[in-house]
Order: structure tokens, then C-alpha cells, then sequence
């Protein structure tokens, strides 16, 4: 992305679903949005084809940057007619409980404050200059960008203001390095070893936008996965489009950050339909593997894998995805065991998802 002349990593510029001009008005604000789901622009460009509605950019969560409508014409996307024609809206790529990667919440405060700049709209302000989507409209959107992420956001977009403008001239002091340093997209997490077997994966699953934190600042790579988290992380690796879901199970009611992902996975077939899900309970190794192969469309394994000692531990329901994860390196040994009911750990999963993909 070319920040100073506004120019984004890709052009999907859209046939429809859009105002030509802006009926003689001027931009005054930027409006702030989320996919409901981990969309690419051209899942973007995709979903606008049937849905009418669109915004200028999307940001992914890797942090590339696509424009679907010119800056000089309208777009549908905040739900007041008089107000689209006065703003610019920025769509974000978010992971299952609503929160957005680091990568994302980076770039799209740097493109909030270039077209501040641009446009002359002053330093990033929330209900100033930048909006989020539900100040216009009944929505949930954007998310934990006005949720709790709603001060790093606009602190980062002015932070890139006052870069850009000239007021600062230095980035923000980094925090002293370890021996190894961290990755760049897992430098905030403070409980992530540097030198740990894991970090490769759970790098790329951070960095793509298929697995984030607790919070700011812990990933928990020991924790185990609910099953709640697993859906999310196989939601956000398919880059879903979680709108628009029904409630399939009695134990979970549509406030949970899980909720739509949960929906969609019942939707695609990930996990079976059932009276209750048991969203907060462990996920153990076999019933991860199990849901990656499910969504995988169940491929047949070439045989059961021999060298295990404890195989015969495979419940029945998850031998054909456990063979698929073996055979497939999705799933490797512990010690020489594959310790199938044993509660699969958030590095874990991200090693598994990391391997498949």
C-alpha cells in the first residue's frame, strides 16, 4: 500500500452496487467496518456480486489492501444515503470473536490517518472524523474495533497522522528484545517462548488471521483449545462469511463470540448437528483432526498408519481422520503416540492448521 498517494495493493474496482459521484458533496469522515467474517478483497469483490452493498477498501488480515470503489464515487456502506456520499468506508478482515489481527489493526489506522491527511480531515478523532458503522446504523459492525480494540485503533491512526504530517519523526520505542526475538506479528504476546517448537505455526496463523489472543497481550500456547475456539479457527482459515446464521444448539445463544462460527461450521459440515455442542469444553487431538477433515470434504485414507502404540485409542468415528491427519503430516507423534483424547493445546492447533494448509 502506498500510503502517502493512496494507492492500494490491488484494484477490484466493482461494476455495481455503488453511486457514480457524490452528488456534489465533500468527503468529511471515514466510517469504520468488519467482514463478520476473514475475507480477502476478492471475497470482498465475491459477496458484493450478489449483496447490495460495498465500501472503498478492504483490509486483510495479512494487512493487504484492496480498493472495490474509486474514492470519487459512493459507496453503500453505512446505511444513510446522504452520509455514504460524505464518507469513505474501510471494511477489516476479523477472526471469529470480532477482533482483528495486529497486521490489520496497523494497516488500516495507517490508511484511516493517510486519508485523513489526504482530504484534509484533521487528526483521527472517533465520532469526530472516523465513525464506526453502528453510529449510522442498528449493527454490531465493526466489531472489537469499537469494542476492545477501539483505543489501540485510534491511537495507532494517530500516531500514523502525526508520522505522516510531519509532527513526529521517529516509531514508537520498541520493548527491549530477547536473545531470539519474536516475530514481528507475535511481538506483543509477553507468553510466547522465542525459541519453542511452535512459534513458526503460530506465526502463520497470527499473521494470516486464523488464530489471535486472549488478549492484547497472551496467546496462551498451552492452553487447551475449547471447541467453541476450534470452529472459530477453522471459520477464519476458510475466510467464512458468518453472516446471517441460525441457532443450530440449545447451549449456545447468539452473544458468544463463537456463535456464528459455530453456525457455520453445522452449515459446512465441519461438526455434526447435535442437541448441545459443549462450546467451552477441551477439544481433544482426535476431535480437532476430525473437524479439519470434515472440512476438508472427508477424504478417504489411503489405510490406518502403523507405529502407533496407542491407536487402538482412536474412537471408531475418528479413525479415517486421524489416518487422513497422519497421512497427510497434519498430525504427527508425541514420544511415538498420537494421544488422540488428549485435550489439544492452542500451539497445537496451530501446528495442525499450519501443516494443512
Amino acid at each position: 500500500m502506498n500510503f502517502e498517494n493512496i494507492e492500494a495493493d490491488v484494484n477490484l474496482i466493482l461494476n455495481k452496487h455503488y453511486s457514480e459521484g457524490r452528488g456534489g458533496k465533500s468527503i468529511d469522515k471515514i466510517v469504520v467496518h468488519y467482514n463478520a467474517g476473514n475475507l480477502t478483497c476478492e471475497g470482498c469483490y465475491s459477496v458484493w456480486q450478489d449483496r447490495a452493498a460495498s465500501a472503498h477498501y478492504q483490509v486483510e488480515s495479512s494487512g493487504r489492501v484492496g480498493q472495490l470503489v474509486w474514492d470519487r464515487d459512493t459507496a453503500w456502506h453505512c446505511g444513510v444515503f446522504d452520509q455514504n456520499q460524505r464518507s469513505l468506508g474501510i471494511e477489516h478482515a476479523n477472526m471469529a470473536d470480532g477482533t482483528i489481527t495486529e497486521t490489520c489493526l496497523d494497516t488500516g489506522a495507517h490508511l484511516v490517518a493517510a486519508l485523513c491527511k489526504y482530504y484534509g480531515l484533521g487528526r483521527p478523532q472517533w465520532l469526530v472524523n472516523v465513525f464506526p458503522h453502528k453510529y449510522f446504523s442498528a449493527t454490531s459492525c465493526p466489531g472489537q474495533i469499537y469494542g476492545s480494540q477501539k483505543d489501540a485503533y485510534i491511537t495507532r491512526a494517530q500516531y500514523w497522522y502525526d508520522v505522516m504530517t510531519g509532527a513526529i519523526s521517529t516509531e514508537p520505542a520498541e520493548p527491549e528484545k530477547p536473545a531470539t526475538p519474536l516475530p514481528d506479528a507475535l511481538k506483543r504476546f509477553c507468553d510466547l517462548d522465542p525459541d519453542a517448537w511452535y512459534i513458526k505455526p503460530v506465526e502463520e496463523c497470527v499473521l494470516q488471521g486464523y488464530m489471535g489472543g486472549y488478549d492484547e497481550s497472551h496467546f496462551g500456547p498451552s492452553d487447551a483449545l475449547t471447541r467453541g475456539q476450534a470452529v472459530c479457527t477453522i471459520a477464519n482459515a476458510a475466510r467464512a462469511d458468518l453472516t446471517d446464521y441460525l441457532e443450530p444448539f440449545k447451549d449456545v445463544a447468539p452473544e458468544p463470540y463463537y456463535y456464528t462460527a459455530v453456525c457455520w461450521a453445522v452449515d459446512n459440515g465441519v461438526v455434526a448437528e447435535q442437541e448441545n455442542f459443549r462450546p467451552n469444553d477441551s477439544a481433544t487431538r482426535c476431535e480437532f483432526a476430525t473437524m479439519l477433515h470434515n472440512w476438508r470434504g472427508n477424504p478417504a485414507p489411503a489405510g490406518e498408519p502403523t507405529g502407533y502404540p496407542d491407536w487402538a485409542e482412536v474412537p471408531d468415528w475418528a479413525k479415517d481422520a486421524m489416518a487422513w491427519a497422519v497421512e497427510q503430516g497434519v498430525i504427527g507423534g508425541s514420544d511415538g503416540r498420537l494421544l488422540p483424547n488428549s485435550a489439544c493445546s492452542r500451539a497445537e492447533a496451530a501446528a495442525m492448521l499450519a501443516n494443512l494448509l
